[in-house]
């Protein structure tokens, strides 16, 4: 179905060529002024060998849900338009779809990707690149990212079922130590600012993730509530003596940015003190106090470096930029505190599952993870567990 068309403004003809599978109108220049000469173009145009299905393929191909670049498109599209899926999370899925198209070749079908796993396949090559430049970490949380698409193009009949590319997580080798006691109260001593110590102090006796700590309520039943990832509740009781520094935090309405570079700086400054080699010539434990930001990230890096080289028997010039980053991870953050929550809930509940519960995991191998049991001394106690049953 097509028919000459042309402007009111314009000089030449259009032919509009009705295309099914669009369920649109699309137009092809003739270059051509005069309608008689347009309609015999057209005649000859529409023909077996006119060049018309030559033309109506390459518009399929220019949006062909079987090509990776679209179908990424149109996932993207989708997550950033559904209102369900967190800004932030669509982020993470921009960045990592953006990962595998460097590595695409134009016009590549989904089923053409390979697996993490195909040496010199797409997916392979992309996680290489991932994990030399990447700590662990990021890398998963990318891969995931990419396993969310795959899920979703599947969905739409994109990708059939069994085409859908194997996608393996690299293993986390390091993981961030729970912040301890002597560390918290070391760090505590370096922070001037009363209102930086009530969120330090909230987030140690709630568990509250810092970006959940500004939208705390105190809701109709007593109980204070506050949505976290994914939209889930979770719902708390204050004792009194940290409703004070509760009522600090909503009264001033500090920036959660603020408060994290603030709990890093401090714990820069702790660990600067524990190892005062690290200091520049003429700086003395006192002077400590009056670093700034900058500064005490150039001073704590080689400490850092230092101290990876020796857990795993390296010189810092054989580094790679990943490994570098999981260096630097070795300083503790405000999530930190949430870690040391959640383990000091598990010793006194002594239950992995009421534990999940209280922190509003959505599965109980991430409280595992955020417990830091440790394997040597829960072997220990099943030793004096197993001698008791014995003996009775």
């Amino acid at each position: 179905m097509a028919s000459l068309k042309r402007y009111k403004n314009g000089t030449q003809f259009y032919i509009k060529v009705w295309i099914k599978e669009l369920k649109t109108s699309c137009e092809y220049p003739t270059g051509l002024s005069n309608k008689i000469q347009a309609e015999s173009f057209m005649n000859k145009w529409l023909g077996p060998r006119g060049g018309c299905q030559e033309w109506i393929d390459e518009k399929l191909n220019q949006v062909n849900p079987f090509f990776v670049h679209i179908a990424v498109k149109q996932f993207l599209d989708h997550k950033a338009g559904d209102g369900e899926t967190d800004p932030r999370t669509v982020k993470d899925y921009r960045l990592a779809t953006s990962n595998l198209l460097e590595f695409c070749a134009d016009k590549m079908s989904v089923t053409e990707l390979g697996s993490t796993e195909q040496r010199g396949a797409v997916l392979y090559e992309m996680k290489r690149h991932l994990v030399h430049n990447l700590t662990p970490v990021t890398v998963n949380i990318r891969l995931r990212s990419i396993k969310a698409c795959l899920r979703w193009m599947v969905k739409q009949n994109n990708i059939p079922l069994d085409k859908v590319p194997e996608i393996k997580m690299v293993k986390e080798k390091y993981r961030r130590e729970e912040l301890t006691e002597t560390e918290y109260d070391g760090l505590m001593a370096y922070i001037d600012d009363d209102v930086i110590r009530s969120w330090i102090r909230f987030a140690r006796f709630t568990g509250f993730r810092l970006s959940e700590i500004p939208k705390v309520y105190h809701g109709e039943d007593g109980n204070y509530h506050a949505v976290g990832k994914r939209g889930k509740k979770r719902s708390i009781i204050i004792r009194d003596w940290l409703l004070k520094d509760y009522a600090l935090i909503q009264k001033t309405g500090y920036m959660t940015q603020h408060v994290s570079k603030a709990f890093t700086l401090a714990y820069r400054k702790y660990v600067l003190a524990q190892n005062p080699q690290y200091l520049p010539n003429g700086y003395s434990i006192d002077d400590i106090m009056d670093i700034g930001s900058r500064k005490s990230y150039r001073l704590i890096k080689p400490l850092l470096i230092d101290r990876y080289c020796v857990q795993h028997g390296k010189n810092a010039d054989q580094l790679t930029p990943g490994e570098m980053r999981v260096a630097m991870r070795q300083v503790k953050t405000f999530h930190s505190l949430r870690h040391m929550y959640c383990t000091e809930v598990h010793d006194l509940t002594g239950d992995i599952e009421k534990t999940r519960v209280i922190m509003g995991h959505s599965s109980s191998s991430v409280t595992e993870r955020y417990t830091h049991i440790s394997q040597v001394g829960a072997s220990g106690e099943i030793m004096d567990q197993m001698r008791q049953r014995a003996e009775a």
